[in-house]
């Protein structure tokens, strides 16, 4: 027993030490065909090959014999594997790769033509061949091996047909392969889209877009299925094009007689990228088609709700316009009632009474109604109450505000809606020159999940470090920060005159870069962009090593190419921040707008 034991141990020890061996020349070899040492991959091949017969082995040690130019020697082994391997016609494009490698084309055409004539119906030989074609780069003897398989057993092979094309940049090619992949099968759809998103975000001339719109309008033109439309409505979408992608969805929509849900999920699309007026147009083609259909609500709701964010982040004209929209909102919730479904409403009908038509005794009224609906879900319960602290905060009344700002923070300990109330409490602590206590609640936040809460956080908490920590009486601090408060009440004259005072009392302080940008962001709001662009002009030039002097430079570009509209000067200051602040967070959409504007 014991001699047979010593036996298998050696046995066990020897079988070790192969493998330890073979691992071992595995790793040199390659290493060395890389490093294009071919003598010594060679050698370590042909052993791997004799020991394992895998054809990984062999094909390396076939392709170092050619490198070196033996090709009597690498004729013989391929040959020999011809004869053993009979059905793998992989083999027969080596021998033609050789035969290209010794400049004899003919003969190579002729193992090419070979391997074709013996193809038979079996996948795995088919796909064998075309890769094997593939990986010596004769593309269109893989795209000629699929098509004869195609003969041979039925299957379209569109997948791998559009993989050789890319391969050889044959794009039209590319895309009606692809497009013929969803005529077959409606499922293959995402797949596609995930293949062409891929080229659409390498595409920097649009020509590649061009290519394939002009395939799905011509596809459009000539077949009536629908997916075709589906495509062009998605490529829309990738370049932003909604208004065009609205066009389709309509003419989708009538076609099927459908219920309006894709026009309700553009509408939300559009809207997420600012495109206000196709998200109107879209909400209002689902409202038309009648209250009897199932997205009449969500569209109801969803067109105030897009109204509401242009009136936040654009303006209106008057206070006209504003009224308009304050009925609109009230006759949609008289329509629809005072629920759940409706409180999101109710929450901006408020935000736009108080903020924008000096009616906040009504917001509050409204507020107070909606927290009190049976059965309220907690989450919506704190978003009145929030807007609710935010309106108390624009009446002046900040003791009262931070009551309801702590109960919303109190029921709410563990989740996003929480860290928001806190926030708010913190700002509110800012607003009367607590920063002790503030920057205490605003630290403790950096490490909220909230992303954004989490950033503001962070900003007011270096905010306040850095300007109080070198002076004792704080007033800067506080000036600024009344100027913040009376930014948030909108009472923005006032902050224009805080702002001077502090500008004019405390030349050399910190906060004047602060206040500079804050007094070009009380005239943007105002459309005053002749003084908005004067003050971010100052800090740029007389504060250009400011931490905030790429900020300006950013918001500087964006006010000539979205307000101003011209090209040539937003061009120019996008081009300063990726030259002069390469390590700015806005060097990134900057190059983006700057590309546009050159291709534009």
């Amino acid at each position: 027993m014991k001699k047979q034991g010593t036996i298998l141990l050696i046995i066990f020890l020897l079988s070790h030490f192969n493998i330890f061996s073979q691992t071992n020349d595995n790793r040199l070899a390659y290493e060395y065909y890389n490093n294009k040492e071919f003598d010594k991959a060679e050698v370590l091949f042909e052993g791997l090959y004799s020991k394992t017969k895998a054809k990984i082995y062999f094909n390396y040690y076939f392709n170092c014999l050619v490198e070196q130019k033996k090709y009597d020697i690498a004729e013989s082994k391929v040959k020999k594997q011809i004869r053993k391997q009979k059905n793998d016609l992989a083999y027969y494009v080596d021998l033609g790769y050789l035969y290209k490698a010794k400049d004899e084309p003919e003969k190579a055409k002729k193992q090419f033509e070979k391997a074709l004539k013996k193809l038979t119906n079996r996948n795995p030989q088919i796909v064998g061949l075309a890769n094997a074609f593939s990986q010596r780069r004769e593309f269109e003897y893989a795209v000629k091996t699929y098509k004869d398989a195609n003969k041979l057993n039925g299957n379209s092979y569109c997948r791998e047909l559009a993989y050789i094309y890319s391969a050889q940049r044959k794009y039209p090619e590319m895309i009606e392969e692809y497009m013929n992949m969803i005529a077959e099968n409606g499922k293959n759809k995402k797949t596609v889209q995930n293949r062409l998103q891929y080229y659409i975000n390498k595409d920097i001339n649009d020509a590649f877009t061009n290519i394939l719109r002009t395939k799905l309008l011509k596809k459009i033109q000539k077949n009536g299925n629908i997916v075709y439309n589906e495509m062009l409505i998605w490529l829309f979408m990738q370049k932003k094009e909604f208004d065009k992608a609205l066009i389709q969805s309509k003419a989708i929509d009538k076609r099927l007689r459908g219920s309006g849900r894709k026009l309700i999920e553009l509408a939300k699309t559009a809207l997420a990228n600012k495109d206000y007026e196709t998200s109107l147009s879209a909400y209002m083609y689902v409202i038309e088609k009648g209250r009897s259909k199932p997205f009449y609500t969500n569209a109801k709701i969803g067109r105030l709700n897009v109204l509401y964010k242009k009136v936040v982040s654009e303006g209106m004209e008057n206070n006209e316009e504003i009224s308009e929209l304050e009925k609109e909102y009230l006759n949609t919730i008289n329509t629809l009632g005072i629920n759940s479904v409706t409180v999101k409403s109710i929450i901006d009908l408020a935000h736009i009474q108080a903020f924008y038509l000096n009616k906040s005794d009504a917001a509050v009224q409204r507020l107070e109604e909606a927290i009190a609906i049976k059965g309220l879900s907690k989450d919506l319960v704190c978003k009145c109450k929030i807007e609710f602290g935010d309106v108390l905060v624009f009446r002046n009344d900040l003791d009262l505000s931070a009551l309801i700002y702590g109960q919303a923070e109190k029921d709410n300990k563990y989740n996003n809606l929480g860290d928001i109330a806190k926030l708010r409490k913190a700002k509110l602590a800012y607003y009367k020159n607590d920063f002790r206590w503030a920057k205490a609640q605003f630290d403790a936040l950096k490490e909220s999940t909230s992303k954004p809460v989490a950033n503001d956080a962070l900003f007011f908490s270096i905010l306040i470090d850095s300007n109080t920590k070198d002076d004792s009486l704080m007033t800067a601090m506080k000036l600024y920060a009344r100027a913040e408060l009376l930014v948030f009440r909108h009472k923005y004259k006032l902050a224009q005159l805080t702002l001077d005072t502090l500008i004019k009392e405390y030349p050399a302080h910190e906060l004047l870069d602060e206040a500079y940008l804050k007094k070009a962001e009380i005239y943007n709001t105002n459309n005053d962009f002749e003084n908005a662009i004067l003050f971010l002009k100052k800090l740029i030039t007389e504060r250009s090593y400011a931490e905030l002097a790429d900020v300006a430079v950013y918001k500087l570009a964006v006010i000539y190419d979205e307000k101003l509209l011209m090209n040539e000067e937003a061009a120019e200051f996008y081009k300063k921040l990726m030259l002069e602040y390469p390590d700015s967070i806005h060097v990134a959409d900057a190059r983006k707008r700057f590309r546009k504007i050159r291709e534009g």
